[in-house]
């Protein structure tokens, strides 16, 4: 009989033997458990090229090499090919791990939460089915719910975005990442790259997926037992009952820490719970309350329109039945359209079991509300609307690739200011002088008020060392800033080529708005306060290049400050967003066509009451081999 599937446990040096042999009996795919492939150096590597070139040749798909095996619990296939023989249960959680120890440690924490799995993937070395495959196989599969995966570093993340953007328009991807990118590959040169903290580049990629990333293996397994059971909230007002005022308190502030709120409960609810007590949220029943009076409560939160989830808790202070309570808090929740989470506590602290229903039950107030935040965030993410993409007919592209150097590094500033000129992209025009009279008859040809400033060779920026000044309107008031400029420049310890003379522009916000390109995950677009302040307290926003309206909103207030400002801060007027985002928009059809692009910094850009336009600009260039997408991860 011709078998499916061969699964080979053999010595390294054997594998390609046994593989050959699969194929000459026509088996249509192989499990390789086996190790001493590309993760042990080059012999290794070239064992495994072997083997996926035999793999290919025979019309076979390979998991592995150095897996740690798979599962498939649906029961006309009930297949466990797991090392260490994993016990789970059927249910609808999909788990995909880049480490077999971690994937297998993922299961024994499902079975210990009583969540049941579909299917399961220990890819090994992902030599041919990756994490992308399975993503687009649990899309289709009507036994997987949501999809839980464990990585570690991305091959082709341009094509996982694609894909995950789409899976996550019909089922939740919760992710843990291993190997945070603490720093940059390179020392940091520009505003943006010293703004960039941790997984910014990460953060970004998954955000615009639509991918729910964890801190820890607590909260993402909260979230796959909310996922698994409950419907999404359709906004963030949670209501909260209790048996203790306390606890209904700690909840309200574990909600309002993460961006959900408690507004009060409508009239029509507290008539129906009015009782000669106050009826407000949180709702605090007496510590006598029984199953009965949960229910009631719950039903009558869930019937509130100006609700949209509920938090329920129960403390064992009066020797009650948390059983009985938890099993008619299920059967209230089953079959609704609001979720409920709950934490139904024993009084010795622990978790007690319901008949049936799937609520999630926690220990902690935080839990529950940190749950909510995560499933109000995919709510928001399904609603925001497609977008419209720009269409601007003055662009060049062909100019932009004709204006590129052969040379890598930072450009000077005339080959950037053409760069930016080829996608419409306005900026202040520029003198650069080399003396002082030269810098006088430059401002007389301006005419008025003037800013002259330190010209430093790229990546430097005059307003780092305060070597800017503004407002300087004739020859005389020009030559004193020429000497209070190099007083400055000498205190820094710095060298100048000179000074650069520009016009005065009208006042406003200045923003950074920058771009940095990572080697492996590619480019993303960074916001955030501009000048001196560029990269201040970690207010920068990242986000992947934005291709449409809303991508460039969502930019806009990633950065509170700039938001702040965009809306006119403390009495200030109200800026020019629209030009803002158009700038955006443009310099990243730029970053596009131009992926030698590697570090950019517009710093700043100053958004105006009408109008935005950059006054300094530095772009660094890179000639990278252009990416291949062969492999994904």
């Amino acid at each position: 009989e011709t078998p499916e599937l061969v699964i080979i446990a053999v010595a390294a040096e054997d594998v390609l033997a046994v593989a050959a042999d699969a194929a000459q009996k026509g088996a249509r795919a192989l499990i390789v458990l086996s190790e001493g492939f590309a993760e042990t150096g080059d012999g290794g590597r070239e064992r495994e090229e072997q083997l996926l070139e035999l793999v290919r040749s025979a019309g076979m798909r390979l998991v592995g090499p150095n897996s740690l095996g798979v599962i498939n619990t649906d029961p006309q296939v009930s297949l466990n090919t797991t090392v260490a023989g994993a016990q789970v249960s059927e249910g609808r959680l999909a788990v995909c791990s880049q480490s077999g120890a971690i994937g297998l440690g993922l299961l024994g924490h499902a079975a210990a939460r009583h969540l049941g799995i579909s299917s399961f993937a220990s890819l090994g070395n992902r030599a041919d089915v990756s994490t992308n495959d399975l993503l687009e196989y649990w899309e289709e599969d009507e036994r997987t719910a949501a999809v839980m995966l464990y990585v570690q570093t991305f091959g082709n993340p341009e094509r996982f975005t694609r894909i995950a953007r789409r899976v996550s328009q019909r089922k939740p991807i919760l992710v843990v990442k291993g190997l945070r990118m603490e720093t940059m590959r390179v020392e940091a040169r520009s505003h943006t790259a010293a703004a960039q903290h941790g997984d910014a580049v990460v953060d970004a990629l998954l955000r615009h997926a639509g991918v729910l990333r964890f801190r820890s293996g607590d909260e993402l397994f909260n979230a796959a037992q909310f996922f698994e059971s409950q419907p999404l909230p359709l906004g963030r007002r949670v209501g909260v009952v209790s048996n203790s005022y306390g606890v209904g308190t700690l909840a309200v502030d574990a909600c309002v820490a993460r961006g959900l709120e408690a507004p009060p409960l409508n009239e029509s609810t507290v008539e129906r719970l009015g009782n000669g007590g106050p009826v407000t949220n949180p709702l605090t029943l007496d510590i006598y309350s029984d199953a009965a009076a949960y229910g009631t409560a719950i039903e009558a939160m869930l019937a509130d329109e100006g609700v949209d989830a509920v938090m329920a808790f129960y403390v064992d202070l009066a020797g009650g039945d948390p059983s009985a309570v938890l099993t008619t808090i299920n059967a209230t929740a089953e079959g609704g359209v609001k979720p409920v989470v709950t934490s139904v506590v024993t009084a010795e602290g622990r978790l007690p079991e319901a008949e049936s229903g799937g609520v999630p039950n926690f220990l902690f107030p935080e839990a529950c509300a940190g749950v909510l935040a995560r499933a109000a965030e995919r709510r928001e993410w399904l609603s925001r609307p497609l977008g419209a993409r720009p269409r601007y007919s003055d662009l060049d592209p062909e100019g932009a690739r004709a204006r590129l150097s052969a040379d890598a590094g930072w450009l000077p500033t005339p080959e950037a200011q053409a760069l930016l000129a080829t996608h419409g992209i306005p900026f202040v025009t520029s003198e650069a002088c080399d003396d002082v009279e030269r810098a006088v008859s430059a401002a007389e040809s301006l005419g008025g008020p003037v800013v002259l400033k330190a010209d430093f060779p790229p990546p430097g920026h005059a307003g780092d060392v305060d070597a800017v000044l503004l407002g300087l309107d004739g020859a005389t008031a020009i030559r004193a800033g020429w000497s209070e400029l190099e007083r400055r420049v000498d205190a820094a310890g710095r060298e100048w080529a000179g000074a650069v003379v520009q016009p005065l522009v009208p006042p406003g916000a200045d923003v950074l708005v920058g771009a940095i390109a990572d080697p492996e995950l590619g480019p993303v677009m960074a916001l955030g306060l501009g000048g001196r302040q560029a990269g201040l307290a970690g207010d920068v926003g990242f986000r992947l290049l934005p291709a449409t309206d809303v991508d460039a909103d969502e930019l806009l207030v990633a950065s509170r400050s700039v938001a702040m400002q965009l809306d006119g801060f403390r009495g200030s007027p109200i800026l020019d967003r629209d030009a803002l985002r158009e700038l955006i928009l443009r310099f990243a059809l730029l970053l596009r066509e131009v992926p030698e692009i590697v570090e950019a910094d517009l710093n700043p850009v100053r958004a105006m009451a009408t109008g935005a336009i950059v006054l300094d600009m530095r772009l660094s260039l890179e000639h990278r081999r252009r990416f291949e997408a062969v492999k994904t991860w």
